[in-house]
């Protein structure tokens, strides 16, 4: 089994102790084509085209035309799904076992091991980057990396959409019989990932037993591809 997260906007500030040793990711010439077409764009195209602040807009700048500091990918996330995954307690066992069942979808980097050096970058994936869009990009390489797994996708939509394989189900929390909002959506993905890994689960079924704070599976609510968590006792 393979979950998938989606990335996240925001970055850690310092490393954090105890992380293993780490690699490069995988897909570095899509990721340099990506970079280079970045690295022409001026602040104020920075600014118009991401619609970012103009502190923000030197900042991605700099980072595609200045070496950045680079961290693992599981550990320089630190958006509400990467707080609430809390990396800075996993144990050395769980490092391993994130290592060969987490992945985090990117729009620059493709797909990434927890372990893969990545350095802050700003990237949607419909974004354009030049004449690419992330999200056509990467779909074919994605698609060959994943498709003999059994994928779980605790993604958001926007970055589902790069995932077209035989074999995945994504993960809904309802609330009040509506998608849970946007931000406690990215919470209880965050804390099911890392009772995925607490409990070392190896077969995708066995995800459906997991009270994830209160959200509970429900069959009734459910289809082969996407699996209904709601807020409430199991109907």
């Amino acid at each position: 089994m393979k979950i998938l997260l989606s990335p996240a906007k925001t970055f850690r500030k310092q490393p954090l102790p105890d992380v293993p040793a780490g690699q490069t990711p995988q897909y570095m010439e899509t990721t340099e084509q990506l970079r280079m077409e970045l690295k022409k764009l001026t602040a104020d195209q920075w600014q118009t085209q991401f619609k970012i602040s103009e502190k923000a807009a030197l900042e991605n700048r700099a980072r595609m035309n200045q070496p950045q500091p680079a961290m693992a990918a599981l550990a320089a996330f630190h958006g509400e799904a990467f707080r609430n995954f809390q990396a800075e307690t996993l144990s050395a066992e769980d490092w391993r076992y994130c290592e060969e069942h987490l992945r985090i979808l990117s729009a620059y980097y493709g797909l990434l091991r927890p372990l893969d050096f990545i350095q802050p970058y700003r990237l949607d994936p419909l974004d354009k980057a030049g004449a690419l869009t992330p999200l056509n990009l990467w779909k074919p390489i994605l698609r060959q990396a994943l498709d003999s797994e059994e994928i779980l996708i605790l993604a958001s939509q926007e970055y589902a959409r790069m995932v077209d394989v035989s074999d995945a189900v994504t993960v809904q929390f309802v609330k009040n019989g509506r998608k849970a909002p946007s931000m406690e959506a990215k919470k209880l993905r965050g804390r099911m990932a890392r009772q995925i890994v607490d409990r070392q689960i190896i077969k995708r079924a066995d995800v459906r037993s997991l009270d994830v704070a209160g959200y509970r599976y429900q069959p009734e609510l459910s289809t082969a591809e996407v699996w209904v968590f709601e807020e409430g006792e199991q109907k």
